[in-house]
C-alpha cells in the first residue's frame, strides 16, 4: 500500500486528504482535514484574489506539506477547483503559491469537476440511471447519467447562499420564504431548458454538504435507525414528510440541527428550497444520498486509472477488496470462505428456498467475517458486526448491510442480540430472521471448511435424505481437520433448517 495526499483548494476551503492505495485495486481514506480560507469575496465582479488571502493559503499549504512529511507520504496530488477562472490575476495567484509551496496544482475546470462527481457516485452506488444534484453555496449541478454514461451535465449560477441572499426579508414566515425560492429556482430550470432531459425511471442522487445536512434531518424526522448516509433512499411521500418540517424552520431552528453548522444555517433553507424545486419536476421519484462524490471521483482515478476511461465492473468486489484491506483481513480465505458459503447456498436451495436477492448479504459477511479483528479477537463475531454496520459497502442497500452483520455476529450464536435486531424492524423482518439464521449456518459451515486457509475444498455437494443433510467435499489433500471444525455448527444447522448434518 502507497500512502497519497490530495490538497484541493476550493473557494472557501482547503482540504486535505490522506489515503492508502493499492494501485489499480483499491484506496481507503485514513485521515482528512480542512481549513477555512475565502477566497472569492471579491471575484463575483471579476475581482482580484487579495494578497492577504495569498498569504493565508501558503500558510497553510506549507502547513499540509510538512503533515505530508511527517506522515511518510509517496505522492501529492493537488488541485485547484475551478472558481479560480473568474480571478483576474489567476495566473500570478497561482505561480506565487506553487513557487512559495513547492507543489504544482492541476487546475480543474467545470466539465472536470462535475465528471469527478460522476465517478464518486456511479464507482460506489449500484443505481443504473440517475440525476445527480450537487448544491453549492453559488451554483447547482446537475449531472444526468444512464447505463453508466453521463447524458448531459448542467450547472445553474445560483446555490444554497446566493438564493439565500434574494429573499431575506423577516416579513415573510420561513414557509412563506421556501415557495417564493422553490419558485424562483423552477424559473431557473425552465430558463435552462433543463427539464426535458428528466423522466421517469430515474433516481435523484443527492451529494455535498447540503445533501448532508437534509439526510441528517431526514433521519431525525424519520426516526431511522442508521446513520449511514451512503445510499440511504427516501421515496416522494416520506420526503415530503421532511419537506413539511423543513419549510417550517427559522434560522435558529436550522442551528440546531444535528449536522447543520452555525455558519451554514443562515444559507440551509435556500439549500432545501434549489432540492425541492428539482425533485418537483417529476411526479414520482426516489431519493437517494452519496457521501462519495467529487473527492472521491478524484481518488477513483487516482487509485485505479482505468476509472478515466469508464465505471469499475463489481463495486461491490472493489469495496470489499478495499475492506479487507483496511482491516487487515487475509483476502485469500476470505474469498475462499465466500466462495464455500455460495457453494452451500446453491447447493441448498431446494431446502432454505430463499430468493437469490440473498446472496449479497452472504457475500459480505463472508468475506468480511474476521473484520472484527480489528478491535481484537475476542468477541469477533461480536465486533465484525459493529465494524461491517459502520462500513460503507458500495452496491449493498441498508438493508443487505444491516442483515450482513447479523449473519456475522450470528456465527456466535451467543452473540446474537433479539432487542438489537427489534431495533430495526423498519427495516428488516420476521422473513429476514428466518433467512438471517439460514445464511449464519450455512457462513458457520464455511468458516470451518477453510478453517487452515489453505484452501483446499476445490468443491462441495449436498444431498438431503430424511432428517438429514449429506454433503460431500472434493479436496486436493486431507481435509478432516476441516471437516471436523465445519461440523461445529451442525447445532446452529438443525436449528436453522431442522436438519442434521453430515460432511464426508
Amino acid at each position: 500500500m502507497n500512502k497519497v495526499a490530495m490538497i484541493i483548494v476550493g473557494p472557501k476551503a482547503i482540504k486535505l486528504i490522506f489515503a492508502k492505495v493499492e494501485q489499480d485495486k483499491s484506496f481507503y481514506v485514513y485521515d482528512e482535514l480542512e481549513e477555512s480560507v475565502d477566497l472569492v469575496t471579491d471575484m463575483p465582479d471579476g475581482g482580484l484574489i487579495k494578497n492577504i488571502s495569498s498569504l493565508e493559503v501558503i500558510r497553510i499549504l506549507k502547513m499540509y506539506k510538512r503533515m505530508c512529511e511527517k506522515r511518510g507520504v509517496d505522492s501529492i496530488s493537488a488541485y485547484m477547483l475551478s472558481f479560480i477562472s473568474k480571478a483576474k490575476n489567476q495566473v500570478s495567484f497561482i505561480d506565487e503559491i506553487e513557487s512559495a509551496s513547492g507543489l504544482r496544482f492541476r487546475l480543474l475546470n467545470l466539465e472536470d469537476e462535475m465528471t469527478a462527481t460522476y465517478m464518486g457516485v456511479i464507482n460506489s452506488l449500484d443505481i443504473p440511471r440517475g440525476i445527480i444534484i450537487d448544491v453549492k453555496d453559488d451554483c447547482t449541478n446537475i449531472i444526468k447519467y444512464f447505463r453508466r454514461s453521463i447524458l448531459a451535465q448542467i450547472c445553474i449560477p445560483i446555490g444554497a447562499e446566493s438564493l439565500s441572499k434574494l429573499y431575506v426579508n423577516p416579513d415573510f414566515t420561513p414557509k412563506e420564504t421556501h415557495e417564493q425560492m422553490v419558485d424562483f429556482f423552477k424559473s431557473q430550470l425552465q430558463d435552462y431548458d433543463i427539464t426535458s432531459d428528466f423522466s421517469s425511471g430515474y433516481k435523484f442522487v443527492c451529494v455535498g454538504k447540503m445533501a448532508s445536512a437534509l439526510f441528517k434531518l431526514c433521519l431525525k424526522v424519520k426516526k431511522y435507525p442508521l446513520d449511514i448516509e451512503h445510499n440511504y433512499v427516501i421515496d416522494k411521500e416520506n420526503y415530503e414528510s421532511v419537506y413539511k418540517v423543513i419549510e417550517t424552520l427559522d434560522v435558529d431552528a436550522s442551528k440546531r440541527i444535528k449536522g447543520v453548522s452555525n455558519d451554514r444555517a443562515d444559507i440551509f433553507a435556500g439549500g432545501m428550497s434549489i432540492f425541492k424545486a428539482v425533485f418537483d419536476i417529476q411526479e414520482d421519484f426516489e431519493i437517494a444520498f452519496s457521501s462519495y462524490s467529487l473527492y472521491e471521483g478524484l481518488l477513483f482515478n487516482l487509485a485505479l486509472p482505468i476509472t478515466l476511461e469508464k465505471p469499475v465492473a463489481d463495486i461491490m468486489q472493489l469495496s470489499l477488496d478495499s475492506l479487507q484491506t483496511q482491516y487487515e483481513c487475509s483476502k485469500k480465505n476470505g474469498q475462499k470462505v465466500c466462495d464455500l458459503a455460495i457453494m452451500i447456498f446453491k447447493q441448498l436451495k431446494v431446502l432454505h428456498k430463499l430468493p437469490r436477492t440473498y446472496l449479497k448479504s452472504l457475500r459480505i459477511a463472508a468475506t468480511l467475517y474476521r473484520c472484527g479483528e480489528i478491535i481484537n479477537f475476542y468477541n469477533l463475531y461480536k465486533n465484525s458486526y459493529n465494524v461491517i454496520l459502520s462500513s460503507i459497502v458500495f452496491g449493498a442497500t441498508h438493508k443487505e448491510q444491516l442483515l450482513a452483520a447479523f449473519i456475522a455476529q450470528n456465527v456466535d450464536t451467543d452473540s446474537f442480540n433479539l432487542a438489537e435486531w427489534v431495533k430495526y424492524k423498519e427495516i428488516l423482518d420476521e422473513n429476514d430472521l428466518d433467512a438471517m439464521k439460514k445464511l449464519s449456518a450455512i457462513l458457520s459451515i464455511a468458516i470451518g471448511l477453510d478453517i487452515t486457509e489453505n484452501g483446499e475444498i476445490t468443491d462441495l455437494s449436498c444431498d438431503v435424505l430424511g432428517d438429514s443433510v449429506i454433503m460431500k467435499t472434493t479436496a486436493n489433500a486431507d481435509v478432516s481437520f476441516e471437516i471436523k471444525y465445519a461440523l461445529h455448527a451442525s447445532k446452529n444447522f438443525k436449528k436453522a433448517f431442522n436438519k442434521y448434518l453430515e460432511i464426508l
